[in-house]
């Protein structure tokens, strides 16, 4: 939050490399060099590449995302992450397959051949194969192996950008969703899950991305390697390779059984997680109660059945893995006992080039194959879990937001904080900041019951309403309709200027004093002290170690239910706005505090505002 720690770093040597230094990973050789000299510190990072920033990434997902979820009402069908992935990244995905292809069908399927007509030069009373050819035949073997090296690392590292994308991109799909949801969708799910789906599920893209292309390549090698095969030994070839593939289908059967467990560790990994952030909050109550042992009873169990799933998958896994150790020696031995069999006569370059196909279908069919199964699959799972977290509803000012975005096809601003035409729709009412006329509201669709009904609300410009009446009545219900979180059914919501707001929950996040009260925007070092000085927070500045420097928060200092509240309130008078709503925000002071704050703040420092700049209603609902 705060903006002074943002330093410019310096240029990431990559983005201006050629390709020859990006191949050999030479532009990376200034930094050793460096950090042979001296100990590496932070100003000696770099900035991070432009196709890498989370904004940009962030950016395009959502784009797509938004072109995704009009397609979808057009079809009438659910928006689809898969489909927006693909529109993304998929182009330069499928380049990487391209390359990847090339580089099994044609470099490594060539060296055989030429490992086979080397072998066969040191054949006894050979004539065909001069010196001269077997050198070439040599050189083809070594060339072969270099320009494998030479691709397969940039492309390993190719691949891995785009899956480091994916996460990036998601993750920044994710939190500009959180910011989004409704009362309701915030019901419907937990932090625990929020922070599984961006610690966890989204790390499956990483991985998924380094097998997914041998999903179509393998096969396809498989049928190339089979061919040149039977040329050598006929059809003692089709008879190995049929015994390989014969263990495809179980490891396909495998990958849905993984996909499974990965579901359920995933739900049951969200179990755990919410139980500990709910022991965790109450965790003083537990202590005086003395509840430890039951407590950490139900975390052992909420862990024993995590890991219960998590041993069913890593089984599955091992089972997977073993097929490297013997199905493709197996499938050499069926090939050349078949070849003996037919009364064929086996040399030693039909067993070497047999040898060296069978090391590349290992690799491709026994090895990446059935990670690619495996890794789909549960990438799959987090897609799903993804996708179904980014269908959950959102506010009305969301929506509002989205809809003049593509009106005017450019980013909408915050509705209630936009002084666009559209919010000043009732300009010609300049009298009233707030308008609500015949106001229905509830929080879902679904819902039988209406959260506030028939409502009709003027506010006038500088004027101060209080709302008050007894609990449960609707009071922060109607500060939720003015803020938009709450949707009307009926009815209209005019809002004219800009809003500052303090909940009814005085909250902190970690961090001093000082930037829970900026909260982002610049330090204006004289309203700052005045704010500070009308929220009665000059005597806690004087209190606290390091004045309004101290860090408070989850690993800061404690603060009292009145000190909290009190920066709540700064918070929201500091903002430069046009209409103050305060949801009862003297509940936790002290009555002589109270008085102070409501003739000092909210009666003298707003109305006197009012005055040297424009008119400010403030609304509180006690």
């Amino acid at each position: 939050m705060d903006s002074g720690l943002n330093r410019k770093k310096n240029p990431n040597p990559r983005e201006n490399a050629n390709p020859l230094s990006i191949a050999t990973l030479s532009y990376t050789i200034p930094t050793f060099i460096q950090g042979y000299k001296k100990e590496l510190e932070v100003p000696d990072l770099y900035e991070t590449l432009t196709e890498h920033k989370s904004s940009r990434l962030g950016d395009k997902i959502e784009k797509e995302w938004k072109k995704e979820e009009e397609r979808a009402a057009k079809a009438n069908r659910q928006p689809s992450l898969r489909r927006v992935l693909i529109r993304a990244f998929g182009l330069e995905f499928l380049i990487y397959g391209l390359v990847l292809a090339f580089t099994e069908i044609c470099i490594r399927v060539g060296q055989p051949f030429a490992l086979g007509q080397l072998i066969s030069y040191y054949t006894p009373n050979q004539e065909i194969i001069s010196e001269r050819d077997a050198y070439l035949y040599a050189a083809g073997v070594i060339g072969c192996s270099l320009v494998n090296v030479f691709v397969t690392h940039p492309y390993m590292l190719g691949v891995l950008h785009v899956g480091m994308k994916i996460r990036v991109a998601c993750c920044s799909l994710i939190y500009r969703k959180a910011l989004k949801l409704s009362k309701t969708a915030l019901g419907q799910t937990t932090a625990g899950q929020v922070v599984n789906l961006l610690s966890n599920d989204v790390n499956r893209f990483d991985v998924a991305v380094i097998f997914a292309h041998q999903l179509w390549v393998g096969p396809l090698e498989t049928v190339v390697i089979t061919y040149f095969m039977y040329q050598e030994v006929g059809i003692s070839a089709v008879i190995g390779v049929v015994f390989l593939l014969m263990f495809i289908p179980l490891q396909f059967f495998l990958g849905k059984k993984a996909a499974v467990y990965r579901l359920k560790t995933a739900l049951r990994t969200d179990e755990r997680v919410r139980l500990m952030n709910e022991i965790i909050s109450g965790i003083q109550v537990i202590k005086m109660y003395t509840w430890e042992k039951p407590f950490a009873k139900l975390v052992s169990l909420a862990r024993r059945f995590e890991i219960k799933s998590i041993r069913a998958t890593s089984y599955i896994r091992g089972i997977v893995l073993s097929f490297i150790m013997f199905t493709t020696r197996i499938s050499i031995f069926v090939t050349i006992l078949a070849y003996v069999l037919f009364d064929n006569k086996i040399d030693a370059k039909q067993v070497f080039v047999l040898t060296a196909f069978y090391n590349i279908l290992r690799q491709s069919m026994t090895v990446f194959f059935p990670q690619g199964v495996a890794q789909i699959a549960e990438a799959n799972v987090s897609i799903k879990r993804l996708n179904k977290f980014l269908l959950y509803d959102e506010t009305q000012l969301a929506i509002e937001l989205k809809a003049a975005e593509k009106l005017t096809g450019k980013p909408a601003m915050n509705g209630i904080n936009d002084k666009s035409e559209k919010n000043n729709v009732h300009s010609q009412n300049s009298e009233h900041s707030v308008v609500i006329q015949n106001g229905t509201a509830k929080w879902t669709g679904s819902s039988s019951d209406n959260t506030l009904t028939n409502m009709n609300l003027k506010v006038k410009r500088g004027g101060l309403v209080a709302v008050i009446g007894p609990v449960g009545s609707g009071k922060t219900s109607l500060l939720h309709v003015i803020l938009k979180e709450l949707p009307l059914i009926m009815g209209s919501l005019n809002i004219d200027g800009e809003v500052s707001y303090a909940s009814q929950e005085p909250w902190l996040f970690p961090g001093t004093v000082r930037q829970n009260i900026l909260f982002g925007q610049n330090l204006d070092k004289q309203r700052y002290r005045l704010v500070t000085k009308k929220c009665a927070l000059e005597r806690d500045f004087q209190l606290l170690p390091y004045a309004d420097k101290t860090i408070v928060g989850e690993r800061g200092v404690s603060l009292s239910g009145g000190q909290r509240a009190r920066i709540n309130l700064a918070r929201a008078v500091y903002k430069e706005a046009d209409i103050y709503l305060l949801d009862d925000p003297l509940s936790a002071v002290d009555t002589h505090v109270g008085k102070q704050l409501f003739q000092d703040c909210i009666q003298g420092y707003l109305r006197e505002k009012n005055c040297n700049f424009n008119y400010s209603s403030a609304a509180i609902f006690k």
